[in-house]
Parts: C-alpha cells; structure tokens; sequence
C-alpha cells in the first residue's frame, strides 16, 4: 500500500523517539526546565502527545468517544519523574498504536467511521482522518521541540520525510535516486 495515514503515523513515531532521545541527552534537570512552550517543557510535551496518541488510537478509533482527560494540559508531576519513566510511557504507547495499525492498514479500516471529541462536541469522522488528526498533533508539536533543541545548540534529528522515508537516511542521495535534469545549480539548496 502506499502512503496513507498509519506511514505518517509511523514516520511521527520515529521523529518522536528520536527528538525524545535526543532531548534525554540534556538530562532531567533540562528536561523539565520551563522554556516557554505551549506545554512548558520537554517533559510535558511528550507526555501530552502520549495522551493524545492514547485517545486517539484506544479511545476513538475503536469506537470508544471518551473526554479528554484532565492530564492531557495539565500534565501530572507525580508520574513519569525520570527519563527511563517518560521513555517507558512513549515506548508503550507506540507498541499499541502498532499493534491497531496492523489491524486497520487497509482502505476499508481507515473508511470506518468513528466519533472524534473535541471538549463536548462529538464529531462525526473516519478512523483515517482521527489518525490524521493525531499525527498533526505531534507534527505541531514536535516543532516546538525542534525549535527548543534549537535554541539550546542541539542539532534536532532530521524531519525530512524524503531523507528518512525514501532515501533511508542516505544523504546525499545515492545518484542512482537522482532526477535527470538539464543545467544543475551550482549550490545545493540549504536542508533543515
């Protein structure tokens, strides 16, 4: 199958354990410093995405509309206290996403129609566009991540969809993947 929604899912999985991993490196005391973000920190970005993943994957598309938890803003100090806690969390949440993706990586199970909530309102959507959904929550806010690790001089993993997923990490790419094209720039153009 080609590219759908559970691809994109799973390239999000690899950008957040990377950034996750690389974020780790600072250790906990920088982890957890407030640095402006929507969530405030490292800490608490990752584990809101791994409640939004949560409800996403358990709750909605399998038919189960439940409120957003409390935690999913106000994320609880009194668990996930250190890297191996936080990395645990990220880890099992990925393992059951995978497991239901193995279940819906066809047409008609990403056609199901499922119910999305946003606060009260219970939203009519297929299991494709609530997976859709979640993945542009973390693509939102992994930026921040990427923008945090920026600014404390961490060169951020790559999120080039091209490089990981197609080219598998080779950079540059191998010139059998090259484009015939006429008159070639004489600079490459810049890559984030």
């Amino acid at each position: 199958m080609g590219t759908n929604v559970i691809a994109v899912m799973r390239f999000v999985h690899d950008v957040r354990r990377d950034f996750f991993e690389s974020a780790a490196t600072l250790g906990w005391k920088e982890f957890t410093r407030d640095r402006g973000v929507s969530l405030g920190s490292f800490r608490s970005v990752f584990l809101h995405l791994a409640t939004v993943e949560d409800q996403h994957v358990t709750q909605f598309c399998e038919g189960k509309p439940t409120p957003w938890p409390a935690s999913l803003m106000k994320i609880p100090t009194d668990e996930y206290r250190n890297l191996p806690e936080v990395r645990r969390r990220l880890a099992s949440v990925t393992k059951r996403a995978e497991a239901s993706f193995r279940k819906w990586d066809t047409p008609r199970a990403l056609a199901k129609p499922v119910v999305w909530m946003a606060g009260p309102y219970p939203v009519r959507v297929t299991r494709d566009t609530a997976l859709m959904q979640c993945a542009t929550e973390h693509l939102f806010h992994l930026g921040e991540v990427e923008a945090m690790l920026w600014q404390l001089d961490r060169k951020p993993p790559t999120t080039l969809w091209i490089e990981r997923e197609v080219l598998n990490f080779r950079w540059p790419p191998p010139k059998r993947m090259l484009a015939p094209q006429g008159k070639r720039p004489k600079r490459a153009t810049p890559r984030s």
